[in-house]
C-alpha cells in the first residue's frame, strides 16, 4: 500500500508546515522528497516494496536556529507492502517521538 507521515510541532501546537521530509529504501536508487502540507502531513510513498525503508526528517531546516537536531533518520521494515505504514514524528526544538501509526 503507501506510507504517509504527519509531524506535530508542539511548541506551536499544530502541524510542521513546510517542513521537508525525504523516503527511500535502503539499497536502491531514489528519493521521493516532499514538502509537509498545512496540517503537517503527506503521502511519501504510494506503492511499498518489502525491506528497509528510511525516512528523513529535516527538522533543522524548519525549527531555524531554535533547532538542536538536524535531520532525524527513521529506519523501520516493510514485512507487508499490502499494509498501510504511517510513521508520525511529535517534534519540538530539543525533542521528538515517533512510533508506526495507524
Amino acid at each position: 500500500m503507501s506510507l504517509t507521515t504527519h509531524v506535530l510541532d508542539i511548541v506551536k501546537g499544530g502541524g510542521a508546515a513546510g517542513m521537508r521530509v525525504e523516503a527511500r529504501r535502503i539499497g536502491v536508487e531514489g528519493v521521493v522528497s516532499v514538502t509537509l502540507d498545512v496540517g503537517g502531513r503527506a503521502n511519501l510513498l504510494d506503492t511499498l516494496r518489502p525491506g528497509l525503508h528510511e525516512v528523513l526528517f529535516y527538522a533543522g531546516e524548519y525549527l531555524g536556529s531554535d533547532a538542536f537536531y538536524d535531520v532525524i533518520p527513521v529506519r523501520f521494515m516493510v514485512r507487508d507492502p499490502a499494509q498501510h505504514y504511517h510513521i508520525p514524528l511529535i517534534l519540538s526544538p530539543f525533542g521528538y517521538s515517533t512510533y508506526r501509526g495507524g
